[in-house]
């Protein structure tokens, strides 16, 4: 039977990476067992038992380097034929792409001789100079068997003709009422929120890409104009790129915000997004979870229209960009926005009473559409 193994982020870690990895394999085992024999190979987890397959880690990650890989390609496929697909970022696999550039004389060796087919799902949320990728990501990507994009707007800059988005399952993730909801946040100690407030969610880790103070002003603008903001921001870390609570201080918002920075399971997060009255989607994306979650739960998002997010946000909740920018070692497009328009787009949107799921299809796992396409996918690869 084919061997089809996973590497990226640890499907048991809270990564948007290890959590595309754990649904695809767990779909791919369930829908295809007798097809492939599935495992996963990733950084940053200790496994999990709930997973029926290999799960095998990685204990260190230098300059990207995965030196335990052949290793652990050896111990699942032996020395047979294994397919790997590597949903990871393609600047990070410089060394497999092109193996000439691998500082790792052993690691090199094997990316060279091994008996494997290397497939590519990797997420592009910005485009370099004249809409087309940094050269070096765009030669990584020619050493790959297949590529697979995540969005139209990834295959316009990549030229790759395939492309897929993952999902979101509406199972978990869909409106619950906003009154309970709302009485969940004040009872475990949501200070100074009260049933007419107006809640503004922020789910986003704390990178560079993703624009915090522009969700910051935005909360401030909207305070300014006579609203009762309060703001329920869900990070990784306080302080790393961005130091949120000084934001919040110089912003103004002190005692107006609810920082919460510890794993919510899937229904925690359903339950917080739908006491929200509207979240602000303050980066472009590869795909972008928080904005679909969001919507699936019922509760609009704001989101630029620079990005793959914008193919599945409503067109009435996407603000245009005023300007554009570079930045970073592969000198990637970024967007510039106005927070003045981004708090009257929340205005806007106020006046609508949305009921259900703002959700399209194509990016439920639970429809009739996403994974079909997936399982053509994946046995075309056969």
């Amino acid at each position: 039977m084919p061997k089809l193994l996973f590497v990226s982020d640890a499907i048991s870690a809270s990564t948007g990476l290890g959590r595309i990895t754990g649904d695809l394999a767990v779909r791919v085992h369930e829908h295809l067992g007798d097809v492939y024999r599935v495992a996963t190979a990733g950084y940053g987890g200790n496994g999990s038992v709930k997973y029926p397959f290999p799960q095998y880690h990685f204990h260190s990650i230098s300059n990207w380097l995965l030196p335990e890989l052949p290793a652990i390609a050896a111990d699942f496929a032996g020395d047979g034929e294994l397919n790997v697909m590597f949903v990871w970022d393609a600047s990070r696999l410089y060394w497999l792409g092109q193996p000439q550039l691998c500082p790792d004389p052993a690691l090199r060796r094997w990316v060279e001789t091994a008996k494997i087919k290397k497939w590519l799902y990797g997420a592009i949320d910005a485009e370099g100079p004249f809409g087309r990728l940094p050269q070096r990501i765009a030669d990584t990507c020619k050493g790959f068997d297949r590529v697979l994009d995540y969005s139209a707007f990834s295959s316009r800059i990549t030229g790759n003709p395939d492309h897929l988005p993952h999902g979101i399952d509406t199972t978990v993730f869909k409106p619950y009422p906003r009154t309970e909801a709302r009485k969940r946040l004040i009872e475990n100690g949501f200070v100074g929120l009260t049933p007419g407030s107006l809640l503004i969610g922020i789910v986003a880790t704390n990178q560079a890409r993703k624009n915090w103070p522009l969700a910051m002003e935005t909360a401030r603008i909207l305070l300014d104009r006579g609203h009762d903001v309060r703001v329920w921001a869900h990070t990784d870390v306080i302080s790393r790129h961005w130091d949120i609570g000084q934001l919040i201080v110089d912003w103004g918002l002190l005692e107006r915000v609810g920082v919460t920075t510890s794993r919510f399971t899937d229904e925690q997060m359903a339950w917080t997004y739908s006491a929200c009255d509207v979240t602000l989607s303050n980066a472009p994306e590869g795909f972008g979870f928080s904005p679909a979650e969001s919507l699936a739960c019922g509760v609009p998002t704001i989101a630029g229209s620079y990005g793959a997010q914008a193919e599945f946000v409503p067109k009435a909740m996407q603000v245009d960009p005023i300007a554009y920018f570079y930045e970073g070692a592969f000198c990637s497009k970024r967007p510039v926005h106005s927070a003045a328009a981004w708090a009257s787009k929340v205005e806007k949107l106020l006046k609508n009473n949305y009921v259900g799921s703002l959700l399209p299809p194509h990016v439920d796992w639970s429809g009739p559409t996403l994974w079909p396409a997936w399982q053509k996918w994946f046995e075309e690869g056969l």
